[in-house]
């Protein structure tokens, strides 16, 4: 089924059509590169549900005011995520604030545009961070995450009951034994040229050829698994299998994160499914990461699983823990902004953060392989801590955090600013 989010305009008979025009080729310039389906205009509650059946989720544009039944008409049809936008022309904004109590327990987020300019750069990131939020939120509702075997046993508290999963975010957890994997893994072998093509693009490689292509060997049976239960991400317990593969799942994992389906280590579903949302809201890989030191407004976050993509170049080294196979550090460019996020497990709450990468060069021999340093904006890395909701974070490049925070409004998520 198509996951394209529509577009509808919700218009009160009463403004004029010219104006309508305006604000639908605005609209459409402003958005431009983004995929949505203009299903069109409805002047009443009974058309908007006609022309939002079928929708997967919606971009409802507050068009002009008197028009609070029409979008609630709207909300009740779609039962989905959505978006609703206002501007600053025809009463928008008023009917916006008026209906937005009752939209926000339905499903809905909302963003202001302050301008129709459509080279007005502010207006166009408030309509790109919303309609991010609702893809994410979109992709969210309806997912199969997988679980390779179950929650590491040292995750004592990130553990998700599978039906509360199911009710509160609308996603099915599918469980896979590791058994199915193990015999999957006899079955397949590495690509030769992905072999190359890893070793070729490393600065430097520490570990025997041979580990690598067990590695790889891995991942074609992890990717047979994910294709056969039609996944849209999963989680594995990473551990139990390099006791029986002698074999680490962080190269493979990092080649799903790169590919664009999200994969999280350690069976950890809470960290996994910020992760999805963080992915597929940016359209970045995420990395799943340990706060490993926290300083003050500072955090570095580590571990051996990083996305080749997310860095300037990579080694392939052992993985951390264990000594065995491979495991990667990745070099982060300094300067650059990023979001940290995760959801705790009772499925209540995102927390969302904003920081600069200070150190992105991996130097430390008692940390995880990939390191970053990562100053907070809000400047309360302690909280991490005396609030700790778990302990694995995700990063993705860029500024996505009003982007999580709409998806979060949709979901039903209250969101915990860093």
């Amino acid at each position: 089924m198509a996951r394209t989010p529509c577009l509808l305009y919700a218009v009160s008979p009463l403004h004029s059509r010219e104006f309508l025009e305006r604000l639908r080729r605005s609209i459409a310039d402003t958005y431009q590169g983004i995929e949505l389906r203009d299903v069109g205009v409805a002047t009443d509650p009974e058309e908007a549900a006609r022309r939002l059946k079928g929708c997967p989720s919606a971009a409802i544009v507050v068009s002009t005011g008197g028009t609070e039944h029409i979008v609630l008409g709207a909300l009740e049809a779609l039962q989905a995520p959505a978006l609703l936008v206002a501007h600053p022309y025809a009463n928008s904004l008023p009917a916006l604030m008026e209906v937005y109590p009752l939209a926000r327990r339905m499903g809905a987020s909302a963003v202001f545009l302050p301008s129709l300019d459509p080279g007005d750069e502010r207006a166009r990131q408030k309509l790109v961070q919303g309609l991010a939020g609702l893809r994410a939120a979109t992709r969210l509702r309806g997912s199969r995450l997988g679980i390779f075997g179950r929650p590491s046993p040292w995750l004592v508290y990130s553990r998700v009951e599978p039906e509360r999963l199911r009710e509160r975010l609308g996603v099915e957890l599918v469980e896979i034994p590791l058994e199915e994997l193990y015999s999957m893994y006899e079955r397949v072998e590495a690509d030769p040229g992905l072999l190359e093509e890893i070793l070729r693009g490393a600065s430097r490689v520490e570990v025997p050829r041979g580990e690598v292509s067990k590695a790889l060997k891995l991942y074609a049976a992890l990717r047979r698994l994910v294709e056969e239960y039609r996944l849209d991400a999963f989680t594995i317990e990473c551990f139990s299998i390099i006791g029986r593969l002698r074999v680490t799942a962080c190269l493979a994992l990092s080649l799903f994160n790169d590919s664009g389906l999200v994969a999280g280590c350690e069976g950890d579903v809470p960290a996994t499914l910020a992760m999805m949302l963080a992915s597929w809201a940016s359209g970045r890989p995420g990395f799943m990461a340990n706060p490993s030191i926290i300083d003050g407004d500072r955090v570095m976050i580590a571990h051996c699983t990083a996305a080749r993509g997310l860095g300037v170049g990579y080694r392939l080294r052992t993985h951390f823990e264990s000594g065995m196979s491979v495991g990667l550090a990745v070099t982060i460019p300094r300067g650059q902004t990023v979001t940290l996020a995760r959801v705790d497990p009772g499925l209540t709450r995102l927390r969302v953060a904003r920081g600069t990468v200070e150190e992105g060069e991996p130097r430390s021999e008692l940390h995880c392989r990939t390191q970053i340093w990562v100053r907070l904006e809000g400047g309360d890395a302690e909280k991490l801590l005396r609030d700790s909701m778990g302990n694995h974070y995700i990063l993705v490049p860029g500024d996505w955090v009003e982007a999580l925070t709409t998806a979060a409004e949709m979901l039903g998520l209250r969101v915990d600013r860093l």
